[in-house]
């Protein structure tokens, strides 16, 4: 499955963010989306029949670098969630579909890059062969997997969120399809989680972007407290990804 994702992006930051939003005001609003057609689980157009997998120096030719965001992103080495192979096989599981963790080659992280509350960043993984790609795009595709990211998110929440906060409602929203962006873009996926922290009404909001490429999956997340990150922000980076994911 895709290395991060909403829950692994929540799991890791939510709770360090609400941390912070704390001590600042935030406004309220929310978020919506729905399921469109499936996207195509084919290899981008002009890729080798039988690819090999890409190495790791390959995989970090990929993800974001520091020039790729606009000025005043501050990039921190990525930080892996002890939890992250445990959830990514409870979220299969639930859905039902067959685990490919055990078919990854090889997987790399961008920095996590931060402007206030905000953060974006990154990361590509090899597989051994196509059918792990196409099981992981049905994956996306399943009626199940919102309400498996949702109940995944609320039970990682409960055991991660500072003492005093309270969980007023979380939505996740996969939908198939690049969303108007780059072809190789098989889903989008958005959440907004909604806390009480110490009286204060707190949103969070994520985002993220399931990319292919030759026996590549990548993608790209963000978060930020009381607004998503600005959608121009998001569609440039995951263009990048995209654009980059689709050589191999």
């Amino acid at each position: 499955m895709w290395a991060k994702s909403l829950l692994a992006v929540c799991a890791v930051g939510c709770s360090v963010v609400l941390l912070a939003a704390c001590s600042s005001s935030s406004s309220t609003t929310s978020s919506t989306s729905g399921l469109g057609s499936p996207a195509s689980t084919s290899t981008p157009e002009g890729s080798s029949s039988s690819p090999a997998p890409a190495s790791l120096s390959q995989l970090k030719t990929i993800v974001l670098q520091a020039a790729d965001l606009p000025p005043g992103w501050k990039g921190t080495p990525y930080r892996s969630d002890p939890n992250d192979a445990a959830n990514q096989a409870a979220l299969v599981s639930c859905v039902g579909a067959r685990n490919t963790a055990g078919d990854k080659v090889a997987e790399a992280h961008s920095d996590d890059f931060a402007l206030g509350d905000a953060t974006i960043s990154s990361s590509a993984s090899s597989y051994r062969s196509q059918s792990d790609l196409e099981t992981d795009v049905a994956i996306l595709h399943s009626p199940k997997l919102p309400p498996c990211y949702d109940q995944l998110i609320r039970k990682q929440l409960a055991t991660s969120l500072p003492a005093g906060t309270t969980i007023e409602s979380e939505s996740i929203k996969i939908k198939p399809g690049s969303a108007g962006g780059p072809a190789n873009v098989v889903a989008t996926g958005t959440g907004t989680i909604a806390v009480s922290v110490n009286g204060q009404h707190v949103p969070v909001y994520l985002t993220v972007a399931f990319i292919i490429g030759p026996l590549i999956q990548a993608e790209v997340d963000t978060e930020n407290v009381g607004t998503p990150v600005p959608q121009s922000v998001v569609t440039s980076v995951v263009a990048t990804v995209a654009a980059r994911a689709a050589k191999g």
